[in-house]
């Protein structure tokens, strides 16, 4: 649980259309978190995660109880970059969630609690494993270090992670089909000395997670956690902003150039419907740099300018938004 439910998710995403189903292959590109993207999470209690198998059908029945968001940065622009050199891309701020992405696998870098806590991997923790496809399973083994009332923890553990089914899921956002569920099993123990005497606590997380190729985060999840400490302690998420195909969506298409990008750049988009367009610039910070409207544009493509020449050199995220749709990402660099 102190891993896998803190997950982040693009700010737009691709989602084939219920009806069209086909055994899902989760790829780095379509799993793997990135800087710029927003995660809507909503909290909920436990559900039954249903069968196993191909061509399911799960409708678990969550209710939210609460929700929350965060933003995915540059690990470096956080307090505690120090401690996670190798991290990717990390989600914050009440609690900082740092990872490691590759083209072979989303590792769990490390964690900062909301009281200061840093806990970090030795041994990165893989998340998932690309490409991962129904039936694929593997056991990874991991390790981290944190400090606790003036003691040291050591925290060991192995992670067992099974693709056991694919289908259509829903939640209160919506129905989406060709999703992979995924068997999430930690088995693992904090352990310290305290007045020389050895402390141990064990901890055993059973999770299931439904996972869709755009999305940079599970979906949904729900969880059983059992401690030596105590437990059962139960509960789960769905994601808010899981979007529609760009099919779906009013904005079909979206391309920047150039890129790099000196003086400005050029969205050049098409849109279904006449409808209100907005467009952020996030830097690598996730800080909203620069925004523009169009009123109603015409159906059809489009073009929209925006000076970037007083941006530093780096990369950039610009989102463009139709009037009543979800947003569309795409990623620039900026160099003079």
């Amino acid at each position: 649980m102190q891993n896998s439910t803190l997950k982040k998710m693009l700010i737009a995403s691709a989602l084939i259309p219920v009806g069209i189903m086909a055994q899902p292959v989760l790829t780095a590109t379509g799993i793997n978190p990135l800087i710029g993207d927003v995660l809507l999470t909503n909290t909920t209690q436990y559900v039954n995660p249903g069968s196993a198998g191909a061509s399911q059908t799960w409708n678990p029945g969550f209710t939210s109880s609460g929700s929350s968001s965060s933003t995915g940065v540059a690990p470096s622009s956080t307090p505690y970059a120090a401690s996670f050199p190798t991290a990717s891309v990390a989600f914050g701020p009440t609690t900082y969630v740092y990872y490691k992405t590759s083209s072979a696998a989303y590792q769990m870098n490390g964690v900062v609690n909301s009281s200061g806590t840093v806990i970090a991997y030795s041994n990165l923790e893989d998340l998932l494993r690309f490409p991962f496809a129904f039936n694929d399973t593997y056991t990874d083994s991991w390790a981290a270090t944190f400090v606790q009332s003036t003691y040291t923890y050591y925290r060991t553990g192995n992670t067992t992670v099974t693709a056991d089914g694919w289908g259509t899921l829903t939640t209160p956002d919506g129905t989406f089909s060709n999703v992979m569920r995924v068997h999430f099993v930690q088995v693992y123990q904090d352990s310290t000395n305290i007045s020389s005497t050895p402390f141990v606590i064990t901890y055993n997380n059973d999770e299931y997670m439904w996972y869709l190729n755009g999305n940079h985060t599970p979906i949904a999840a729900t969880y059983t956690l059992n401690t030596s400490a105590g437990g059962p302690f139960t509960g789960g998420f769905y994601m808010g902003n899981v979007v529609g195909v760009e099919e779906q969506n009013a904005v079909t298409s979206l391309s920047l150039f150039p890129s790099p990008a000196t003086d400005h750049i050029n969205f050049n988009y098409t849109l279904t419907d006449s409808k209100d367009v907005t467009v952020s610039v996030f830097d690598a910070t996730g800080k909203v740099v620069r925004e523009a409207a169009q009123a109603q544009p015409m159906e059809g493509e489009n073009t929209l300018t925006i000076s970037v020449g007083d941006l530093s050199d780096g990369v950039y995220f610009a989102t463009i938004t139709a009037e009543g749709n979800l947003p569309v990402t795409r990623r620039f660099v900026v160099t003079h």
